[in-house]
């Protein structure tokens, strides 16, 4: 059961101490989040700083040594100082996928790997890390992540949050493009906006790392709602049907964004018996405010899933 004094502790923790290196060391309030899980981790910091202030964060530390966090209420803490965090430093709250969204792929994910084992799963565009850790802490796997990010101090949050949240894990930091490995069993990744004329970005990271995946298993994007109208689609249609085969396309409400509306894309790797089905999942998914709406179309997929499994 999550607590919700436990999420404000949690925050207040880091809150403190990135609030404390800001006014002191001119710090940003991410750096400042790291530090604070640096020393929580590991009892030691990337920086140097005065015994004054020293004495102030082992208090700090102190302060929530004997609280047994659950994982739901640590990542929910994060998540708070992630926002107040992107809003200074990268003037957008769009770099965190809502929850609700975690929330249904996760549910979707226990749909096709509930009789499976779910050993692996990688997110090639990992950011701090809050899709990959919705997911799996409202799955019952046993799951090592796997996690590439172009820029460092992401890969250093996203590294030491899945520390703090016991998942085994390996975050690299590297363009995700130079990236080579095989035998994942799962791909999840929210792409960007992309506004490049040359060449459309998600277009190749999910031709890249198709090749990633075990065969018959799934990748998992959130796309742009006009994903399929971009510049050499026709050319990447073609290029993704040597590999998989489309099981899904779900347009979520547009009320979750400000801005560019999306929609989740589930492909799956082709392989020995694996056949494709007839239909795939087409849905158009109401807003989660919209509780009635939102079970009827819920009892479509389980039917669905009913459905596919009988056959």
């Amino acid at each position: 059961m999550i607590n919700k004094l436990n999420i404000e502790k949690f925050y207040d923790y880091f809150d403190s101490i990135a609030n404390l290196l800001y006014s002191n060391y001119k710090l940003g309030y991410l750096e400042g989040m790291n530090e604070a899980f640096n020393f929580l981790l590991d009892d030691e910091f990337e920086g140097e700083y005065s015994l004054e202030d020293m004495a102030i964060l082992k208090e700090t530390k102190q302060s929530i040594n004997d609280v047994a966090f659950e994982r739901e209420e640590i990542r929910k803490g994060v998540q708070l100082g992630l926002l107040k965090g992107y809003k200074h430093q990268y003037s957008s709250n769009e770099l965190l996928t809502p929850d609700t969204i975690g929330i249904f792929i996760g549910y979707l994910i226990e749909k096709l790997y509930k009789d499976e084992d779910l050993k692996t799963i990688i997110d090639p565009l990992m950011g701090t890390g809050n899709l990959v850790f919705t997911i799996l802490n409202h799955l019952n796997k046993k799951t090592k992540i796997f996690g590439l990010d172009n820029d460092l101090l992401k890969c250093k949050i996203s590294r030491n949050v899945s520390d703090l949240l016991e998942y085994d894990n390996e975050m690299f930091y590297q363009d995700t493009l130079t990236y080579f490995d095989q035998g994942f069993d799962l791909v999840v990744t929210d792409l960007p906006v992309s506004e490049d004329d040359n060449e459309y970005f998600p277009y190749k990271v999910i031709n890249h790392h198709l090749d990633s995946l075990k065969d018959g298993k799934y990748l998992f994007a959130i796309i742009e709602n006009d994903f399929f109208e971009k510049k050499d689609s026709k050319i990447f249609k073609e290029e993704i049907d040597k590999k998989a085969y489309i099981f899904g396309l779900i347009k979520l409400s547009e009320s979750l964004f400000k801005n560019n509306p999306k929609s989740i894309l589930i492909l799956r790797k082709f392989g020995e018996s694996i056949q494709k089905p007839v239909n795939f999942l087409l849905i158009d998914l109401p807003s989660f405010n919209d509780l009635d709406n939102l079970d009827k179309t819920i009892s479509q997929i389980d039917l669905w899933f009913e459905k596919r499994e009988a056959k």
